[in-house]
């Protein structure tokens, strides 16, 4: 039994690791991170669009009805649009941290209030952002932990599958975090604060058993929602075109984050 337990939460430790090493080599250069943050967070929104329709919305009808699928994730896209307008209600412009929602040739001089840019990055994007993250690692710890107890193998090569995974989302989710207002190695801190949660699915999981499993097929969807609320807020934010042109090179940041989350699941 404690074979099980140690294979899980090293697996999982692991998957956690690899992303936060990543940002917190890019957040050492907040010159790099103000640099690639428009087309990191074009990047996300590919990310999040591709998880939620390729990966956790046929997960999840593989396991429910298609009535309950499609109103659980609309109430998951309803809870996070309401959770912004209550968050907006007491956000008067002000963003702590680097405001780097739009790229240098936009605003020359790197420094600009958030209040004189109308797609300005918003603080409600923050707490929407964690709480997405905090789901989606916490049912990624389940299902690590579900298959190390069906088989040792087979929790390995989930793992493995999520590890891969997990780097591109994880960078999303630095970019959302510091779009939302955070310097770049708080973005960090609050990454590690929700790969916590992946370690919290797999301690669940195994101790109660199965039952951990199917609770998080039933929430896969409302998770798949929240993702298409952000991808929709956020692509408000960075893909409108900019002096009447098209933001071609965002698209195709856009489109590769789509791309690899397809490579990956179809692998």
């Amino acid at each position: 039994m404690m074979s099980v337990w140690f294979r899980t939460l090293v697996a999982v430790a692991l998957v956690c690791a690899v992303p936060l090493v990543v940002t917190m080599l890019l957040a050492n250069s907040e010159r790099l991170v103000r640099a690639v943050l428009p087309n990191l967070l074009s990047f996300g929104v590919g990310v999040l669009i591709a998880s939620a329709g390729l990966h956790l919305l046929p997960e999840a009808l593989a396991h429910g009805t298609t009535a309950t699928v499609l109103a659980t994730t609309v109430a998951g896209f309803a809870l996070f649009a309401g959770m912004e307008w209550l968050l907006e209600q007491h956000d008067h412009g002000h963003v702590h941290g680097l405001a780097m929602g739009v790229p240098h040739h936009e605003h020359p001089s790197g420094h600009w209030h958030p209040a004189d840019h109308p797609h300005a990055p918003k603080r409600s994007l923050l707490p929407m952002a964690f709480g997405a993250d905090v789901l989606h690692n916490f049912l990624d710890g389940i299902l690590i932990a579900a298959t190390f107890m069906v088989r040792p193998e087979l929790g390995i090569l989930t793992a493995l599958a999520i590890g891969l995974h997990e780097l591109p989302r994880e960078l999303g989710t630095f970019s959302l975090f510091v779009h939302g207002g955070l310097s770049p190695k708080r973005a960090v801190m609050f990454n590690a604060l929700t790969a916590l949660f992946a370690l919290g699915g797999a301690v669940v999981t195994l101790l109660v058993g199965a039952a951990a499993e199917q609770l998080a097929m039933a929430v896969l969807p409302f998770a798949a929602g929240s993702m298409l609320y952000i991808a929709m807020t956020v692509g408000r934010s960075v893909l409108p075109p900019v002096n009447g042109m098209m933001p071609f090179r965002r698209l195709g940041w856009l489109a590769a984050g789509s791309g690899m989350v397809a490579l990956l699941v179809v692998a």
